[in-house]
């Protein structure tokens, strides 16, 4: 007889992104979205079950471990691809095989994500839906696609999780814990976003963080996805040097993307 297979709660997936301290046990990605680019290519959080649901594996916090988005598309059902870097928030033995030692950004993010909170992940699942929405509407913009879902769908979710957040949290904010330190223009607009007291009230918040998000993602796909010659290249290379709103990871991305071709192609 086939097994049901079963779905985590939220409360259970809540419980398993603060033990894995919102790192993926596959590859070690940050799931902390507040930190998150404000492009395509942002890792939604995930719950892998160990043993696979459809091979009996429960829907159980033992039977869970924190993963992105794009490492639990491809385990799928592959009970056998339990090769973890990450074990409740700490490198394993073959992290440091593999790659050595941590930096010191990645122990202070680790050590920041200590102090994280069940109630955390609500809002933080918000903030992925607020993304999937943005998303929708730029793809729509851009490629003139139809998707199943509009952002109206995904900011309606948003919310309801925020909703769920606003009745959790404690007494001690984010900051008081220092799970956001010091925080950022595009930080701050998140924190903002506590407050909303409708969709509507939500998406004017976030407005200015589309915008960004637009630049950023109409500079990626020019540069990755729309040239098929070294000069088409170049020519969308400098388009994102004199583009405005376009943050300093994303254009770190494409110059040194386009310095280790330059290289590949000298004598």
């Amino acid at each position: 007889m086939a097994h049901a297979r079963t779905e985590f709660s939220d409360a259970q997936r809540a419980e398993i992104f603060v033990r894995d301290r919102a790192t993926c046990c596959f590859s070690g990605a940050n799931l902390w979205l507040p930190d998150a680019p404000l492009r395509p290519g942002y890792e939604r959080d995930w719950v892998d079950h160990v043993r696979p649901s459809a091979r009996g594996g429960r829907s159980e916090t033992a039977n869970g471990v924190a993963a992105c988005h794009t490492f639990n598309a491809k385990k799928r059902h592959n009970g056998a691809d339990n090769v973890y870097l990450f074990e409740e928030g700490r490198p394993t033995a073959r992290h440091f095989a593999m790659f050595g030692p941590l930096t010191d950004a990645q122990i202070a993010r680790l050590q920041r994500m200590e102090r994280l909170l069940p109630e955390d992940w609500y809002w933080n699942r918000a903030i992925g839906l607020v993304l999937l929405a943005f998303d929708q509407d730029w793809e729509r913009d851009r490629y003139d696609a139809a998707p199943v879902r509009d952002s109206a769908y995904w900011f309606s979710a948003a919310y309801r999780k925020l909703a769920l957040y606003q009745r959790l949290r404690g007494s001690l904010s984010l900051e008081e814990r220092g799970v956001v330190d010091f925080p950022n223009a595009k930080q701050s607009v998140w924190l903002s976003l506590r407050a909303a007291e409708s969709v509507e009230h939500m998406r004017k918040i976030v407005s200015p963080l589309y915008r960004k998000f637009v630049a950023n993602a109409n500079a990626w796909a020019d540069y990755f996805e729309d040239w098929t010659t070294l000069q088409e290249q170049r020519q969308a290379l400098r388009r994102a040097e004199r583009s405005t709103g376009l943050t300093d990871d994303t254009l770190e991305c494409i110059l040194n993307d386009h310095r280790l071709r330059v290289s590949a192609r000298s004598p």
